[in-house]
């Protein structure tokens, strides 16, 4: 039996799971002492390689750092040895811990846990937060079984199930051995650490009927890690993330956001040279077929994101940001942004940073989320950071609210006039389905055209004309129709506030 092991980060067979899984070794044993397990053996680091020798066998040296480094605090939340150097908040411990429970542990039987439920409280923002929970007493990445043999030798051949792959397990119930997916040792080591070394943000977002889509529950970021150490120190940064910024809208949203904290130069958010520009996203939720767990839903890459990009990004992020909430019985939610999900979607793809707004306002409850953005919206439509493809983009938007400031202003005069309370939100709704029953370029220039004509006299379509008559007749208008609804989620004037319903409420977990 050899006496050394070297893992290196682009070996064949190496994923992008498998290389966060080696950063996260990585990351442990730079923090052990090799003094305390030399009688076994020890390590040699390198920028992209960990080598590994021992004395008399494997486990001997790899045991102890296993259970060193893949912890349960007395609380009974996920302790790893990375994290206590580097410490987290309280509440962002115990939302790191739901979400590697919701992504690679979530089959009870990759865990157990205590029978009776757990409240604790912490102290946040000057206010009190309750979480309830099931302690965890163990779970399978601390089991050494899995890799050694009865000799403490390496295992040659290891199947991989979904709590080492998500979404690797095995494809037909009545041929597992041949759909079965299986590692070596050395490839295996690496999966057991692959927690340790990614990022995870839980998506909270909602579908056309207004109710929070339970197909993407959490997502886990593998960045594509081309040097250990300059990753380990670029993790250090999402380790002091607030829990606010610990959820997403969307897999670009998730994934830009990590990439954005990898690249911060400190807490102010400003960027320095990008040292990881691409990552993958994982989602793990709820599907009709598997009602006993959680299944992969999705799986999307960001591939060299430019600084600019991400800078646009950080700044629309920061207009539109999550919004933790602590409600009276002490149970808090994240609120994230509607739109911020897929502006981040769209800077990913380097598309337009509106484009496709129409699938955001196509439902009356998802069009009334959206409108919860709806300042932070108008303050990028208005702030010169914004990156506008075309200068007739921002004036097209301009003019739409000119229109729509113009109906409204109207509505409220006659309403006056006769004693009648104004209802801009019947308003809001006739010109969001106008704008959304166009098809083609032709039913698009005639809703146009009679928003238009009700708004009145608009200076800022008559002096821009020129500059915008490509958007009226041109074959783009499905372009036209995203900066219209646009304009109209972002409409910042008098009545906007008065044209959101009642009965909407602002988006709870």
């Amino acid at each position: 039996m050899p006496n050394s092991l070297t893992l290196k980060l682009f070996d064949p067979g190496m994923t992008h799971l498998h290389r966060v899984g080696l950063a996260g070794l990585y990351m442990t044993l730079n923090q052990l002492d090799p003094a305390e397990y030399q009688d076994h053996g020890g390590w040699k680091l390198t920028d992209t390689s960990v080598e590994l020798f021992w004395q008399n066998s494997p486990k001997d040296l790899l045991e102890p750092i296993i259970k060193k480094a893949l912890g349960i605090s007395k609380d009974g939340v996920l302790d790893f040895l990375v994290h206590r150097k580097h410490r987290m908040g309280d509440l962002e411990k115990f939302n790191f811990h739901n979400a590697v429970l919701r992504t690679f542990l979530q089959q009870t039987r990759t865990r157990k846990t205590a029978k009776e439920e757990t409240r604790l409280s912490f102290e946040y923002d000057q206010k009190t937060v309750t979480v309830s929970f099931k302690k965890l007493t163990q779970y399978n990445n601390q089991k050494t079984v899995n890799i050694f043999d009865n000799k403490g030798g390496l295992k040659k051949n290891i199947k991989l199930a979904g709590w080492a792959f998500p979404g690797g397990a095995v494809r037909h119930a009545g041929f597992s051995t041949p759909t079965a997916l299986s590692d070596n040792a050395e490839k295996f080591l690496c999966l057991l650490f692959a927690p340790v070394g990614s990022l995870f943000f839980l998506i909270s977002c909602k579908n056309q009927e207004g109710k929070f889509d339970q197909r993407k529950g959490a997502a886990i970021i593998l960045p594509h890690i081309k040097d250990l150490e300059v990753f380990d120190r670029c993790y250090r940064k999402y380790l002091h993330s607030p829990v606010s910024k610990l959820y997403a809208n969307s897999l670009g949203d998730a994934g830009l956001s990590a990439l954005a904290v990898l690249n911060a130069k400190g807490g102010d958010g400003m960027l320095r040279e990008l040292e990881i520009d691409s990552c993958s996203i994982v989602t793990q939720g709820n599907v009709p077929w598997n009602k006993q767990g959680k299944s992969r839903t999705a799986l999307e890459q960001i591939r060299s994101v430019n600084r600019p990009r991400l800078a646009f990004f950080s700044f629309a992020s920061g207009i539109l940001a999550n919004k933790l909430v602590i409600k009276e019985d002490e149970s808090y939610y994240v609120q994230t942004s509607t739109a911020r999900g897929l502006i981040a979607g769209n800077i990913a793809a380097d598309r337009p940073w509106y484009k496709d707004f129409y699938t955001i306002m196509q439902s009356q409850k998802i069009a009334y989320a959206t409108g919860f953005d709806r300042r932070g919206l108008h303050a990028m439509i208005e702030s010169e950071r914004t990156n506008w493809p075309d200068p007739a983009d921002k004036l097209f938007v301009e003019a739409i609210h000119a229109a729509i400031r113009n109906r409204y202003g109207a509505l409220a005069a006659r309403a006056s006039a006769k004693g009648e309370a104004v209802r801009f939100d019947r308003e809001f709704e006739k010109i969001r389905t106008s704008l959304m029953r166009a098809k083609n370029a032709q039913t698009m220039r005639r809703e146009l055209a009679d928003l238009f004509a009700r708004g009145g006299i608009n200076k800022s379509l008559q002096q821009n004309w020129p500059q915008l008559l490509e958007l009226f007749t041109g074959k783009d208008w499905q372009k036209a129709r995203d900066l219209s609804l646009l304009a109209l989620a972002s409409y910042a004037g008098k009545g906007a506030d008065e044209a959101k319903t009642d009965n909407v409420k602002e988006n709870e977990e």
